[in-house]
């Protein structure tokens, strides 16, 4: 075999990898010292809880409702938590539906059954992979009551269709934006388009605490019921229009608060959010840009008007024409071989995160009956049913997803042999077959 023959087989089958260049991402996701010198100054001072909503809870609060351009922020201890409250705030109650994607992750769904509400799966665009406002509308019912949005990988939603379908019904409308902090629409910043946006600041999130949350409105009312359901010590405060003062501060009893060591956390890391999205959004383009107009592969642009964020995850996917034609466990191993640290999007019976929701068992054959507390309507729910929703364009994208590590700042060099893998393999598929 000649120098340029080797040269061109692919590493799975004894060829030299594609990927040389250093791929370590230089990065640092946490700026340790500047967390451990605030967190050592909370334990100095004894602050181990924050009750009122003080101290660093609420440096971190006005620091980030100036980022999401909102009037205010709530901190949580989780992104679950923000998306709970959310509902509740809007009004989601038993005999009531949310319209919402498949493609996310189970937290934007599984609140909507505390409510004992009921999630009306919708599609989503094959290009951003984000909810469809044509999909969206067509499942507008008279039990309706909000939509919720998911800016999926720092991919951002086309708002002004749905804020339009909203208006028209009445409807409220909920971003999750988990993905996506710092992301913008049209110059605005994802989160306070709608009426409440939710963000979490989970482990790999742009912005982390670790474990935590944030909720930012523009609606005194509705932080005020947000309030009332998980923050002891703050509803009677008056920060909202203080709706429920007559009920003194004893709220709901949920308790939503979030340590203020996470928040001292998240603090540190909303800082350097503008030059994460700054070096994420530069290597992705470069990568996008060198897998541009590769055979068999299709790139996720960014929706025109729009400005990714956050990202958590670069993505692109392999022609239909493709995955129909190859095992993509195979298609993996051979990215990897190459060198590029690059997975398949997996789902298996106990794994239906981030595209078919729809067709979990706690949705289709799973009794909620059977469980305590308040996971389905009694008025409407008749059971389990074994059909899961048609939603075609999420169920064709889900099989053909791949993606890696969102970079920051990392060779250019090595995200070019990335790409350069992708099209290795992709001009070798007949080796693979």
């Amino acid at each position: 075999m000649s120098d340029e023959m080797r040269s061109n087989e692919l590493a799975l089958f004894g060829g030299p990898p594609a990927v040389t260049a250093d791929g370590q991402d230089r990065w640092e996701r946490i700026p340790t010292e500047a967390v451990k010198r605030r967190i050592g100054e909370l334990l100095d001072e004894g602050t181990i809880s924050i009750a009122d909503g003080g101290g660093v809870i609420h440096e971190f609060e006005n620091a980030f409702r100036e980022m999401a351009g909102t009037k205010f922020a709530l901190c949580m201890n989780s992104g679950t938590a923000t998306l709970h409250s959310a509902y509740v705030a809007a009004g989601v109650k038993p005999g009531a539906e949310v319209l919402l994607p498949s493609y996310t992750w189970h937290a934007t769904v599984t609140p909507v059954l505390h409510c004992s509400a009921t999630p009306v799966f919708c599609d989503i665009e094959p290009d951003t992979l984000v909810l469809d406002p044509a999909d969206v509308e067509r499942k507008v019912t008279r039990r309706t009551r909000a939509i919720c949005v998911v800016h999926t990988w720092g991919n951002v939603v086309d708002m002004d269709p749905i804020m339009a379908v909203a208006e028209k019904h009445g409807l409220m409308v909920i971003e999750d934006a988990s993905h996506a902090h710092g992301a913008r629409y049209k110059g605005r910043p994802v989160g306070g388009i709608g009426h409440i946006g939710c963000f979490s600041l989970q482990g790999q999130k742009a912005v982390s605490g670790g474990e935590a949350g944030v909720a930012v409105t523009n609606d005194p009312e509705l932080l005020d019921r947000m309030l009332l359901l998980g923050h002891f010590g703050r509803i009677t405060r008056g920060e909202g229009c203080r709706t429920f003062d007559h009920l003194g501060d004893m709220g709901l009893g949920t308790k939503y608060r979030a340590h203020p060591f996470a928040i001292a956390m998240a603090l540190e890391t909303l800082r350097i959010l503008p030059k994460l999205n700054e070096g994420r959004t530069r290597c992705y383009v470069i990568f996008n840009d060198a897998l541009r107009n590769t055979a068999g592969v299709e790139i996720i642009e960014p929706r025109e008007g729009t400005q990714r964020g956050g990202y958590l995850e670069f993505k692109f996917k392999v022609a239909r024409a493709v995955a129909d034609r190859l095992d993509m466990d195979l298609l993996e191993k051979a990215f990897q071989a190459e060198g590029a640290p690059i997975t398949r999007d997996r789902y298996s019976t106990t794994n239906f995160t981030y595209g078919l929701i729809h067709r979990s068992p706690l949705f289709t054959t799973f009794d909620r009956r059977s469980l305590g507390g308040c996971f389905y309507d009694p008025v409407t729910y008749q059971g389990p049913s074994v059909e899961a929703p048609s939603l075609p364009v999420t169920e064709d994208v889900c099989t053909r997803l791949f993606g890696c590590y969102a970079f920051v700042d990392v060779k250019e060099a090595f995200l070019l042999q990335m790409a350069g893998a992708v099209r290795k393999v992709m001009a070798n598929l007949d080796r693979l077959s």
